[in-house]
């Protein structure tokens, strides 16, 4: 009793309490649907809804995307924030529901996490500060808020455990901390697409620092703990194997260029001014060319505060692994964030492959959120003293000072939601309100739909026509429309080729009665639409987007690290039985 009374008493028990003030908003009705992605939250939501009611494990078709004539949407964007919010959905949440339930677990996994590495390298009190200045900065609660950025939102909750469990390798190598540090960095990589150009580099960079530390300190090169990051760093990737081979394998099957248009996601044009670290300013509009933009993009005012205080205690010189060595490490990386999001970093962004994927240089306000939260931390510990254990009543006043000026922030532009938006058609609908949003493969000379058979039927709400007769006499009934997978009846006077209102592209397979059959596109089509081949007589055609063998590559090296990973975590235990 005594050990639960002081769990419930602990900083990291106020730390979640306090949270509550970043989510609540969370669990009025409705939900916030004038953010900039938020209908994305739901939409996509839907679309891999439908892929596990149709058997996949992993989908990738998002069946109702480009007009409805389906798009790999999960091939190119990473779905595990998806599939977590997927597990609530089946469990009986609804699509709404389930998303809301995600975004309450990372805003608390996020201070936790944030906690867990600040009190293991500062402390309790600072850890608690850090997991609080994190959980309230504005660029998190922009995220969740005013962009509704479902997945890089999670990401965000991952990205101190990262650091955590790659910080443990080094300290003390062994086989449980090289799987964690994998799994941490497999599931960032798995979140959220666009972080593999964010985290990452710096992360590989924090790590460089942290082994010269060592070396300069021991004075031997630290060789163990050197193989075991690279370890970790090697099985972080194979375990994203499942969704890193195929973007890089299928990247030229699509029109990469439709989803960064210039007028805007031109990065050129959205760089930040100095200025705008500083301006409280809150806002729920869009980012624009200049230094106009309608929503916050500033550092925070306690992160700045503290992060300016950390300057002269990081550069005074210190020992080797010393307190203020780890808070120069985190300063530095903070600055490096911060500057990528200014002008004179655009010689570095027009230089580096994929970079312009990132599409907005402010995206680099989250891992100088991360960093800065850690050098906050480090001020926090130089100014307490030595033997304070617990929080000091001067950190529950910053701690205040904090929650006063941030919460106000963490509060939607709350908008019902209606059936419609939660279904299949909201897809459509989006794309009626956005063309710019529709996408299309590369076979597509056509290039983004304006159209497709279907709209009709999903603006009427009614059951979708899924194919036509492209040649030959005969027609064509409805059986089955699923996430990645249509079946037809066929009734056919003559030998005919079938059209499926289905983008082709690698992977689609046909059967016609449970027999394999071809499928194709014909190039004079501008949308490059299936076509299957089927007899004269009355027919059953299907067909199911499958994997590749880049795919089924893909999955089996996720698999077999995955198990690797297992292995590793209990290797300790298997060793310890063994004969």
């Amino acid at each position: 009793m005594s050990r639960l009374r002081a769990r419930l008493a602990s900083p990291l028990t106020l730390l979640i309490l306090l949270s509550v003030f970043a989510w609540v908003s969370l669990l009025a009705p409705g939900y916030f649907l004038r953010a900039h992605d938020a209908r994305h939250s739901l939409i996509w939501l839907s679309e891999l809804h439908q892929g596990v009611q149709s058997g996949f494990l992993w989908p990738r078709w998002a069946p109702d995307h480009a007009q409805g004539y389906g798009y790999p949407l999960f091939t190119f964007y990473a779905p595990l924030a998806f599939l977590i919010a997927e597990v609530f959905n089946l469990l009986g949440a609804g699509i709404l529901g389930a998303i809301k339930i995600v975004w309450i677990l990372a805003t608390i996994l996020a201070g936790v996490s944030m906690y867990q590495l600040g009190k293991r390298l500062w402390g309790v009190g600072p850890g608690f500060i850090a997991g609080l200045l994190y959980v309230f900065a504005p660029y998190h609660l922009v995220n969740i808020y005013v962009r509704g950025a479902f997945a890089e939102f999670v990401a965000l909750a991952i990205y101190p455990w990262v650091i955590l469990t790659f910080w443990d390798v080094l300290a003390r190598p062994g086989a449980r901390r090289v799987a964690l540090a994998a799994l941490s960095l497999g599931a960032l990589l798995l979140t959220h697409s666009v972080t593999l150009m964010l985290l990452p580099p710096l992360l590989a960079l924090i790590i460089l620092y942290w082994l010269l530390l060592a070396w300069r300190r021991d004075g031997d090169p630290p060789v163990r703990a050197t193989l075991s990051a690279l370890a970790a760093g090697l099985l972080g990737g194979m375990l994203a194997a499942i969704f890193l081979l195929p973007v890089l394998g299928e990247t030229k099957y699509i029109v990469l260029d439709q989803w960064l248009p210039a007028e805007s996601y031109n990065y050129p044009q959205q760089f930040l001014y100095l200025f705008q670290w500083f301006d409280f300013q809150w806002g729920y509009g869009f980012a624009l060319p200049g230094p106009n933009d309608g929503m916050n993009l500033s550092i925070g005012l306690w992160l700045v505060t503290l992060g300016l205080a950390a300057l002269p205690l990081a550069w005074r010189r210190a020992e080797a692994g010393g307190r203020r060595a780890l808070l120069a490490g985190f300063v530095a990386m903070a600055l490096i964030a911060l500057f990528a999001t200014l002008a004179p970093s655009q010689v570095f962004w027009d230089v580096i492959p994929m970079i312009k994927l990132v599409q907005f240089p402010f995206r680099f306000l989250a891992p100088a959120t991360l960093f800065l939260s850690l050098a906050a931390a480090g001020v926090v510990a130089a100014l307490l003293p030595g033997d304070q254990e617990g929080l000091h009543p001067w950190l529950l006043a910053l701690a205040a000072a904090i929650l006063l000026s941030a919460w106000l922030y963490a509060k939607p532009q709350h908008t019902q939601v209606s059936p419609r938006d939660v279904s299949p058609a909201a897809d459509i609908f989006f794309e009626l309100d956005y063309p710019d949003m529709r996408g299309s493969t590369a076979f597509a000379s056509a290039g983004k739909p304006a159209t497709s058979p279907k709209i009709d039927a999903y603006v009427q709400g009614k059951p979708l026509p899924l194919a036509e007769i492209y040649r030959g006499e005969g027609a064509v009934a409805m059986v089955k429309h699923g996430g990645g997978e249509d079946v037809v009846r066929v009734m056919a006077q003559t030998p005919v080729t079938v059209r499926f209102y289905t983008y082709w592209y690698p992977g689609w397979r046909a059967w016609v009665d449970g027999e394999p059959a071809v499928t194709r596109y014909d190039p004079n089509d501008p949308n490059a639409l299936i076509l299957v081949d089927v007899p004269a007589g009355d027919h059953e055609v299907r067909i199911r987007f499958t994997n590749t063998p880049l795919r089924t590559a893909a999955a089996f090296i996720s698999a077999l690290t995955l198990l690797i990973l297992v292995i590793l975590f209990f290797w300790d235990t298997i060793r310890s039985h063994a004969p």
